[in-house]
């Protein structure tokens, strides 16, 4: 395999030794990293990098509930012609009919694990998770994003079974951007600021928590005129707040992930799920007050 050309990419290090592990060791990657960090955008990069290599993309955040909609997507970008394969192995039978490296993306891979949602796809089960780690033994090569490790891999069923599974991935972090890096994305992206207000955008992408959703959101600003006639570093404090006012809480995934994590752990012991009450710890709370 020739060096990687990853001249565009935002994390061209990290994004080149990722692609000669997935294309020549068909190493299985876990891609663990947080909600603004730039995961879709490395899927993207990847892409870019070679178009004689099969890259299938999909989001099992979308096709969580309709498994023949995961399939329809990855067989849409082969430009095989006829109807998809019922199966995930089918499909990969008609890839590796030819010499052409295959590699499957799964972006928001967290949608199917340990998930008590009654409406997840059946196909998306301990089986499917098997035929993912038997790709590497047809010479595929699969790269699955979450926010967290996952070890071991397992999922949830709908009555409430825990199965396990023999899935393996190597847990790789996304690596958080270097100065140079985060200058070299706003040279591409914003090449009409001046090099001072460039500084400014690259110190405060440096510390920020979600420094691509930032990023993304002082462009849709910058576009948009909004406060133009301010002093850039006053437009720029300005656009930090609003942003932590609209999107920096928690989002309602962190809110209720510890409570989800419960209920995915109870109904995996108990095989069904109960409402988590307070009132057991009101009563004995009016016991050692002594007004029970």
């Amino acid at each position: 395999m020739q060096p990687p050309n990853c001249g565009h990419c935002l994390r061209p290090a990290q994004t080149s030794r990722i692609a000669r592990e997935l294309l020549e060791q068909c190493r299985p990657i876990n891609l663990i990293g947080g909600r603004g960090q730039g995961r879709a955008r490395l899927l993207d990069d990847l892409m870019g990098i070679d178009p004689d290599i099969f890259w299938l993309y999909a989001d099992l955040k979308e096709h969580r509930y309709r498994f023949a909609g995961l399939l329809e997507t990855l067989w849409d970008q082969t430009g095989l012609v006829g109807y998809p394969p019922s199966t995930l192995g089918g499909l990969v039978d008609k890839l590796t009919a030819g010499n052409r490296p295959v590699c499957l993306l799964l972006h928001h891979f967290d949608a199917i694990l340990d998930n008590p949602d009654p409406n997840l796809d059946a196909g998306f089960d301990a089986a499917f998770l098997d035929t993912l780690n038997a790709l590497k033994n047809r010479g595929v090569s699969l790269l699955c994003v979450t926010r967290r490790a996952y070890d071991p891999y397992g999922m949830l069923t709908r009555s409430g079974e825990r199965r396990g599974s023999t899935l393996v991935l190597e847990p790789e972090a996304l690596a958080p951007l270097s100065q140079a890096e985060i200058r070299a994305e706003l040279d591409r992206c914003l090449p009409g600021l001046d090099a001072n207000d460039l500084d400014l955008l690259a110190a405060s992408l440096l510390r920020h928590r979600h420094p691509l959703s930032f990023l993304g959101y002082v462009r849709r600003r910058l576009r948009d005129g909004d406060v133009a006639a301010w002093p850039f570093d006053e437009r720029l404090s300005h656009w930090e707040d609003k942003y932590w006012v609209r999107y920096g809480g928690l989002t309602t995934a962190d809110a209720v992930a510890p409570r989800h994590r419960i209920r995915s752990w109870y109904r995996a012991l108990f095989g069904r799920i109960k409402p988590l009450s307070t009132g057991p710890i009101k009563q004995l709370g009016r016991r050692l007050a002594g007004k029970d």
